[in-house]
């Protein structure tokens, strides 16, 4: 796979960029995770009954298996809407709701093909619904698991957390015999997701000792990886080999986790403190705010001012190339031009 060197930041520049990600992790995530987590009017987060708390678990667990490969504001409105239809029949006895039912509100939010919510045609000729059942069915498959076993989720996270830390939390979910059918990939992001937030819920929000924020997970998906390597934290950035300009994140996630932990940062506030920069307008493919940008005076800026011969951009700034790596980005563009709007593709794939 086509790999780039590019000069990194200094040592010192380094920790100072980490803590701003940190920083603006934190602080955007605290004004911000109740809507993340779209919580339904009928659960109360705030709650420090065992009870509720279990009906909260469950209902993220199921949010964050239906997300996967959505639109963040259709799976919210899905998310409440069915928590709302439901109640406590979604929460401990979902196999009592019938086909018919489901399917209604699904097209009621998500469209009769449900493009809405899922991309129609980017998945290998997979319909929406069915990705929307085979998720639910997940769900419901462990909760009934749950059941024959009168086990709470809640219990079965404290134990995890407390003897393996959020890492053995989330190899027991994402390997788990009947979960692992609902999650996309091997290593998937919707799962470190969900363990990030039951930490932080437990740490930050219940009061409970049963893992601290720094034994968080990072999540990097494309964007955060882009501006890991957009900054100059990161000194080698890898591209995929057919598509040399998209690169690929999955690759790279050793190399952030490493250099996060080594940091002594929280890596949820990190990965969230660079995703913010690109949710909030900074650090984008085309037209970056650098100047507005809270990590501006230290970032490396590793921008490409122009891309030619590209229908439809005169500005497109793809960041993490260093000069002498534009002209192979430039010709490999103009190679893959004649698919509809190749451009689109500089959006990450990791």
């Amino acid at each position: 796979m086509p790999r780039e060197k590019q000069e990194s930041l200094s040592s010192d520049e380094r920790e100072k960029l980490l803590e701003i990600l940190e920083t603006v992790g934190k602080t955007r995530w605290s004004e911000r995770w109740k809507n993340h987590m779209a919580i339904p009017e009928n659960l109360n987060v705030f709650s420090k009954s065992e009870d509720d708390k279990e009906k909260i678990l469950r209902y993220l667990l199921l949010r964050v298996l239906i997300n996967q490969q959505a639109k963040f504001e259709k799976v919210r409105e899905m998310s409440i809407r069915i928590s709302s239809e439901f109640t406590d029949m979604l929460l401990y006895e979902p196999f009592r709701i019938s086909e018919s039912d489901l399917f209604r509100i699904f097209k009621d939010v998500a469209g009769e093909k449900g493009s809405l919510l899922y991309r129609v045609g980017a998945l290998g000729g997979i319909k929406p619904i069915s990705l929307f059942t085979y998720r639910f069915k997940a769900y419901e498959g462990f909760i009934k698991w749950l059941n024959e076993r009168n086990e709470k989720l809640y219990d079965i996270i404290l134990r995890y957390l407390r003897e393996e830390r959020p890492v053995g939390l989330f190899k027991f979910l994402n390997s788990h015999p009947v979960l692992e059918a609902g999650w996309v990939g091997n290593d998937p992001k919707a799962c470190r997701m969900f363990v990030n937030w039951v930490v932080f819920l437990l740490s930050e929000v219940w009061d409970e000792t049963a893992s601290s924020m720094r034994d968080t997970l990072m999540i990097v998906d494309g964007h955060v990886a882009k501006v890991f390597c957009r900054t100059g934290l990161l000194e080698e950035v890898m591209y995929e080999k057919r598509r040399p300009y998209i690169i690929q994140a999955n690759k790279m996630r050793p190399w952030i986790e490493g250099l996060v932990l080594n940091s002594g940062r929280v890596p949820f506030y990190v990965d969230n403190g660079a995703f913010y920069l690109f949710e909030d307008g900074y650090c984008m493919d085309i037209e970056p705010a650098c100047a507005s940008c809270p990590a501006g005076e230290v970032c490396r800026k590793y921008i490409m001012d122009s891309i030619p011969d590209v229908e439809g951009v005169e500005k497109f700034r793809r960041l993490g190339y260093s000069g002498e790596g534009s002209g192979h980005l430039c010709a490999a563009i103009r190679e893959q031009r004649a698919p509809h709007r190749q451009h689109r593709g500089l959006t990450p794939a990791g």
